[in-house]
Parts: C-alpha cells; structure tokens; sequence
C-alpha cells in the first residue's frame, strides 16, 4: 500500500474533478497537500472532504496570470516551513475554438494555463529551497492530444507541448532526482465533461467518446488517482519522463 505520510504536495486545479479527487486521495494516504484553484468556494468543499483537513492549506491562484507564481510557491512553503516532494499540475482549460474564432488572446489564455504555468511552477519548485530531492511531478494530459478533433487546435497544442516539457526537463532535473511524468487521460465523469455545451454541440460519430471502448465508460476520478498517486510515490522511482495512458484502450 502507498504511504506518503512525512510527505507534502501541491495540487493545481484542486477545486473540482481529477485534482480534488487527488488532494482528497493524498489527505487519505497521510500526505499533507497544498491545494491550489481559483474558487476558494470550491476549494473549501474540497478541503472539508479531506482526511484532517486543518493539515492541509489551500491558495486561490488563477494560472492565465503566471507572473506570481514565485509568490505563490513562496507561500506554500514558508506557511508550514516545510518543503514540498511533488507537483500535480491538474490545472486546465478546455478549449473549444473553430480556426475563425482563433486570436492571440485565447492563444496566450489557454497556453498560460495549460502549459507556461506548469513550466514556471517547475522551474520554481524545483528549486532546492523550494522542494526535496527525488520530489516527483506528474502532469494531467488528454487523450485528445492524440486523437485530433475539429476546433480543438489550442487545446491540443498546449497538452502535446506540456507532455515534451515532461519529458525535456526530467532530463534536466535528473541531478536532483525529480522525476517528470504525464498521464495521458480518457473520458472522466468530470463537471468540465458534464458541462460543456461546446464539446456537445462539436460532437459527431467519430467523436472521442464515440470511439470510447466500453472498458472506460465508467472511468472515475478515483482511477485517475490511483495512476498518479503512484507515479508520486517511491514505487516509480524508475519512471522518468514517461506518457502512461488511463483511457480504456482508446488509442490502442
């Protein structure tokens, strides 16, 4: 069983789906987690959920602005003292632009969030004031960064470019031990899934869920989690900048 007591982490997107489930599935483990969103409402529900919520902290951050990500880390480290041994970056934004809606604003929003923020939360974090060595990071990528769809091109962009930085920097930071590794994600029943009316409106017969095979139907949060929290833990000490898929067999 995976025990990450003595341990803490900071989680991105904590407010809703896969990042709640994680902070909630950490808490449960004995890690202590600093969780990170824009809706402090949502944040509170997630913390009231948690196993000993008063261990743990959350931050209202929104990643479209990364200039003050260094305030932030420097927060979530100085409350407590303590550095941190892992990054999930579950932050993110769907988006869903037909190329004659496509300008350099929702560019620049949708790379800010997806992918520059996680590059600069790294880059800080990994700073060995910031985290301790052999620290572990996992990235939440889509499995429509594989298979491509129409008026998805930001999005797929900004997954695809996070998945190489996972694999561009774990080079970099092997001298400290810090591994980088991606999830590659099928279908979760998520609030983002349930509620966007764009996906639903885009969708035809050779949409990804379409081409879900039965398997994944029903994949949960939970399984989600279950992938992550091992790649955080010293079982994947090993795994280094490497793509593991959750999705069903989708892309097989």
């Amino acid at each position: 069983m995976l025990d990450f007591n003595g341990k803490k982490f900071l989680v991105t997107g904590a407010s809703s789906g896969i990042g709640r489930e994680i902070a909630v599935h950490l808490s449960e483990l004995g890690a202590k987690v600093v969780l990170v969103a824009r809706d402090e409402e949502r944040l509170k529900q997630t913390l009231s959920t948690m196993q000993n919520p008063n261990l743990h902290r959350y931050f209202c951050y929104d990643f479209a602005s990364p200039c003050g990500i260094d305030e932030l880390v420097n927060k979530a480290v100085n409350y407590d003292e303590a550095k941190f041994d892992g990054l999930v970056y579950a932050a993110g934004v769907s988006a869903i632009y037909p190329l004659k809606l496509i300008d350099h604003k929702k560019f620049e929003n949708v790379f800010n969030i997806n992918t520059y923020s996680y590059l600069e939360l790294i880059k800080i974090l990994s700073k060995k004031q910031n985290s301790n060595d052999s620290a572990s990071v996992v990235y939440l990528s889509a499995v429509s960064s594989k298979s491509y769809s129409k008026a998805q091109s930001l999005y797929v962009m900004s997954k695809a470019s996070s998945e190489v930085l996972s694999k561009t920097l774990s080079l970099e930071l092997l001298k400290r031990k810090i591994r980088i590794n991606s999830v590659v994600v099928g279908i979760v029943k998520t609030n983002m899934i349930e509620q966007s009316q764009s996906i639903r409106e885009l969708r035809d017969e050779d949409s990804l869920e379409s081409k879900t095979l039965e398997v994944s139907k029903n994949l949960t949060p939970r399984e989600v989690s279950n992938m992550v929290l091992f790649l955080l833990s010293d079982s994947a000490k090993y795994i280094i900048g490497e793509s593991y898929y959750i999705d069903g067999g989708f892309m097989r």
